[in-house]
């Protein structure tokens, strides 16, 4: 049986809360330093100064793209952090541990391949990096050390709009078509579904064999 919607948002939830306490811990080991606690004020001042109207849109979305280019220039490192906590979570964790995250395991569903193959780890890096945005994140990392800042914040735009607009299509699909599949699950050939149930095909599948 096909796992419910309601069923994939509690279990992200609770991922989502696992992994942002994870990569916490892990950034709390690396110091802040002036420059970033520096920019971060800059950006709470021109917050204000717009809900002040202080500045018009133009010049806040100016300032806040050039803002935004140098706070990720200097948080790359915490970036880079995020990225490998997300591959462990949602790629490695789930290839040892039959298509669960810990959100998964708690509501007993998983991810597995629509013809009952082994779920492989392509599988997972491939529906991973589409469905967890890991593969932006690693684009725009990529961007934000080697490109200029014009290419970064044209390539911020681009690939969060197109991220964002795949994710849009994904949740409507999972909530409202028959097969309950996401864009990245029609891509990599998977499913996610009740472990219950699947356990309970499989014994009766074996009684009428």
């Amino acid at each position: 049986m096909k796992a419910s919607f309601s069923k994939r948002v509690f279990a992200y939830m609770i991922d989502f809360l696992f992994i942002s306490m994870i990569t916490s811990f892990f950034t709390m080991f690396i110091p802040t330093s002036k420059t970033v606690e520096k920019l971060y004020t800059e950006q709470m001042n021109i917050i204000e100064q717009y809900q002040e109207k202080k500045i018009d849109t133009e010049a806040y979305y100016s300032q806040s793209m050039d803002l935004s280019y140098d706070l990720s220039k200097q948080t790359a490192l915490y970036s880079i952090v995020s990225i490998l906590v997300s591959i462990i979570y949602f790629i490695v964790i789930p290839f040892y541990q039959n298509g669960q995250t810990l959100g998964k395991r708690v509501l007993k569903i998983k991810v597995q391949k629509k013809n009952h193959a082994k779920l492989t780890m392509n599988d997972l890096v491939i529906r991973s990096s589409l469905n967890q945005a890991i593969l932006v994140n690693v684009l725009l990392v990529a961007l934000v050390l080697f490109a200029q800042k014009d290419v970064y914040l044209w390539g911020n735009t681009i690939l969060n709009g197109l991220q964002s607009a795949f994710i849009i299509i994904s949740i409507i699909l999972i909530a409202f078509s028959k097969e309950k599949e996401g864009l990245y699950d029609k891509i990599v050939h998977t499913e996610v579904v009740c472990v219950e149930t699947t356990v309970k095909e499989v014994e009766d599948a074996k009684c009428e064999n």
